[in-house]
């Protein structure tokens, strides 16, 4: 699974009399992926479940955020509840961002489309930084960005669980 490593994938150039049909493919999933970005954000913040769960089908999940003091509900809206927490809460990184950051990339691996979301607070880092490896494991990171990656199965954009929940990432100790 890519954990928070931008693919640019470069598509074969195609000739002069074909269209880039690769290119248009991965443009429209950027584009949707995006567009599932801006409308899970909005969702956070007004701590919609069931806008969210619109990705996540996973039963247990929904049961999960029934718990107010529940692991998941809390990652997602209120990290006191959670002793001990790293991390701040989902909602408490989009509701405090000056100004929310959403980077979408696509990856093909194997004839299939991944898809990674990206949020951070584009006024507290860049783009650039967003994706490098030694960032990526600072606490500035993990205080300040969520990700959620996706796959893209008979054309809908899914996922296995909301906002990388109980998924670590792979950084030196």
């Amino acid at each position: 699974m890519m954990l928070g490593c931008k693919k640019a994938s470069e598509p074969a150039a195609p000739k002069a009399s074909e269209p880039a049909a690769g290119a248009k493919l991965e443009d429209t999933a950027n584009r949707e992926l995006r567009a599932i970005g801006d409308r899970v954000a909005t969702a956070v913040v007004a701590k919609d479940i069931n806008a969210l769960l619109e990705y996540d089908h996973d039963p247990e999940d929904e049961a999960a955020l029934k718990n107010k003091s529940g692991d998941l509900y809390c990652y997602l809206f209120d990290s006191s509840c959670i002793p001990g927490a790293k991390r701040r809460a989902i909602y408490e990184i989009f509701s405090t961002a000056r100004q929310l950051g959403i980077d979408a990339s696509v990856a093909n691996v194997q004839g299939k489309s991944y898809g990674l979301l990206m949020f951070y607070d584009k006024s507290q880092m860049s783009d650039m930084e967003l994706y490098s490896p030694d960032f990526l494991c600072s606490d500035k990171a993990l205080k300040g960005t969520a990700s959620w990656h996706f796959i893209l199965a008979d054309g809908k954009w899914s996922t296995s669980t909301l906002f990388d929940y109980k998924i670590e990432r792979s950084c030196k100790q």
